[in-house]
């Protein structure tokens, strides 16, 4: 599995240039305060991944690596611990930046804040692989980012209906009610969804014909 996950990381150091240029603009976003550095967590560490599955399909590497003793879980395993250490090492990056930018526009460091909004761009990513590998397992790359784009349009389309169909004050005081449990309840949270993310790719990758 060591192998399969070195073989991601080697497939995004590839696209490495390019994510530096994105990087580069959000960060001068941030500095200039249009932007909250945070977000490039979820950004670059999506795109780089979603690379790596078409990179995967376009070599017929699943082909392959199906053959390799316990191949078939070892992919899925591979995938998502990837994407977990490279949402961390985003994070950690995005931390650094974060409390650089604030002494130098402040002069003073909201550490509180700054964790928040961690907490939350590492949520929107595990989020996201959540619900994305999956699909992507199931029906790959090309259509899986159709299917997630209709997906994110229709989840904020149903949701924009149901506030303003449904008073949505008692359900924002409720949430304001759990600002001092976030820190432990978005973790749980997050370990339960991407759990069952895993069982069902592994389970749909277990079947699949290549």
């Amino acid at each position: 599995m060591l192998g399969l996950i070195k073989k991601d990381f080697l497939l995004i150091k590839s696209n490495s240039k390019s994510m530096i240029i994105v990087f580069i603009i959000y960060l001068m976003l941030a500095l200039q305060g249009t932007m909250d550095v945070f977000f490039i967590v979820p950004l670059i560490g999506i795109t780089l991944f979603i690379s790596t599955f078409s990179y995967d399909e376009f070599n017929n590497w699943n082909s392959y690596v199906v053959t390799l003793p316990d191949g078939r879980k070892n992919v899925v395993r591979a995938k998502y611990m990837a994407s977990i250490i490279l949402t961390i090492i985003l994070g950690i990056v995005s931390l650094t930046i974060s409390v650089g930018i604030n002494y130098i526009k402040s002069n003073n460091v909201n550490l509180d804040a700054i964790i928040s909004s961690l907490i939350g761009a590492v949520f929107s990513s595990i989020f996201i692989i959540s619900l994305f590998y999956p699909i992507v397992f199931k029906f790959g790359a090309t259509n899986a980012r159709i299917i997630l784009f209709a997906m994110v349009f229709g989840i904020a389309a149903i949701i924009g209906v149901i506030s303003r169909l449904v008073d949505m004050t008692s359900v924002i005081n409720m949430i304001n009610g759990l600002d001092n449990y976030l820190f432990v309840i978005i973790p749980i949270i997050s370990v339960i969804i991407l759990g069952i993310s895993y069982l069902i790719s592994n389970k749909i990758y277990q079947h699949k014909e290549f």
